[in-house]
């Protein structure tokens, strides 16, 4: 029940069985568990885990990313895939790269924030604020500052170690960090209050001089003003700080975070446009990149966050653009309607983030699809776990494809077997059978 109501969703929203549901939850364990680095352990080509503890790189190829990246972590967590002994230490390795309250100045008019989050963590335990960063932290090209929303998939870490453990008072426990030492909750809390928000609507802003990437999954894109899938991860985030200082007796700390989910969700109307045919698109930023954004509408509805009405007519749109073709190829997403590109990326069309099909938000997709047709999101997943089987002997599940042009990048990638898994856990479904 924890994880059902700190995303927002309800225990009813979803009574749905599927199929080989099981078989996923075993290519999920496998790929997840592959990709493991204990320490001492080493990855060809970079070097020993000399952190101390394990972690998870993104995938079970070890050396195509061979980091510790936080969001790709945390999107294995929220099932039985990581053990909580391993979640402490992943929150030692990042608590011990936050800067303190003057952040960090860096060359080419990079800026760190005081008390942020990095992109990802070296195996030495040096902390890579950008994408794209290992030895140096890059010349700008992936931002100014780092990406807004690793800090909200920390406080996820935190709130899963909460779950599996059921103690609060680790909350309080020191851990060192690059100011000193500090307490798990201090640690957690600075982290969310890192990003850049509008105080106005609690939407997290990507300015347009001092750009940032909105979240990993676009770090080849670009966007400004108000954006809305890390604005998404805040809401969440809030909610889940919220049960854990209740948790821990701070009523009053908890109801203020739950005041800024109210904020957050009575403005996301600023992302939304409606359609005569009682259709709702969300747009993924209000400046550079407002542009109909599959991915973050998909999650939205997964995460509850939206008013009834409003999460069927986003439903509805994602179901008529599943329906006219183009979105969605062998059970993966698209993140943008057929024929459409992002207005300002690196990555050229068709690839990438830029037009390649991910498993990433598979399980989103899904969830919201089957809001308004629970045979067309059961058609979605079928046509998924059977290309997974199909390609399974030459590496699926692969970070994006393009199953037209037999394009598959990055076999055993993590999110695209742990988090499809997850997604349609929390959101209620079961094996069949």
């Amino acid at each position: 029940m924890l994880i059902l109501i700190s995303l927002g969703l309800t225990l009813g929203q979803s009574r749905a069985t599927l199929p080989n549901l099981g078989y996923l939850h075993q290519v999920a364990l496998e790929v997840t568990s592959a990709a493991k680095v204990k320490p001492g352990q080493s990855i060809v080509g970079t070097g020993p885990n000399t952190t101390g503890f394990a972690f998870r790189v993104p995938g079970a190829t070890l050396n195509y990313y061979p980091a510790f990246w936080i969001r790709d972590a945390a999107m294995m967590l929220g099932a039985d895939l990581v053990p909580k002994e391993e979640l402490d230490g992943w929150i030692r390795i990042v608590a011990r790269t936050q800067p303190g309250p003057a952040g960090m100045r860096l060359p080419h008019d990079m800026f760190v924030p005081g008390y942020s989050i990095p992109d990802h963590i070296a195996v030495n335990g040096d902390a890579c604020w950008y994408p794209g960063a290992y030895a140096d932290q890059g010349v700008g090209n992936y931002g100014l500052l780092p990406p807004a929303d690793d800090a909200f998939y920390f406080v996820q870490m935190v709130h899963e170690r909460y779950r599996l453990g059921k103690d609060s008072g680790f909350l309080k426990s020191m851990v060192h960090t690059a100011y000193g030492d500090a307490s798990i909750q201090e640690v957690t809390e600075r982290a969310f209050e890192s990003i850049a928000v509008d105080t106005h609507s609690g939407l997290v802003l990507c300015d347009s001089v001092r750009t940032r990437v909105d979240w990993g999954f676009c770090d080849s894109i670009r966007k400004t003003g108000e954006v809305l899938m890390p604005s998404l991860m805040r809401w969440q985030a809030a909610g889940r700080l919220a049960e854990l200082l209740a948790v821990s007796g701070d009523r009053k700390g908890s109801q203020r975070y739950r005041l800024i989910q109210r904020q957050i969700r009575s403005n996301l109307n600023t992302f939304a446009t409606h359609l005569p045919r009682g259709e709702i698109v969300l747009s993924s930023a209000t400046g550079v990149g407002r542009q109909d954004d599959i991915w973050a509408s998909a999650f939205a509805v997964w995460l509850g966050v939206l008013p009834k009405r409003d999460e069927l007519a986003v439903a509805r749109h994602l179901l008529r653009m599943y329906r006219t073709g183009g979105i969605v190829s062998a059970g993966q997403i698209r993140q943008l309607p057929e024929g459409e590109y992002w207005s300002q990326a690196s990555s050229a069309p068709d690839t990438y983030q830029n037009g390649g099909y991910w498993a990433t938000p598979t399980g989103w997709f899904i969830a919201a699809i089957n809001t308004a047709s629970p045979r067309d999101a059961r058609e979605i997943y079928s046509s998924f776990i059977a290309d997974l089987k199909d390609h399974r002997n030459q590496g699926a599940p692969f970070e994006w494809t393009v199953p037209a042009r037999n394009i598959r990048t990055n076999p055993q990638y993590g999110s695209s077997a742990g988090l499809v898994y997850v997604s349609l856990v929390q959101a209620g479904f079961k094996p069949e059978g």
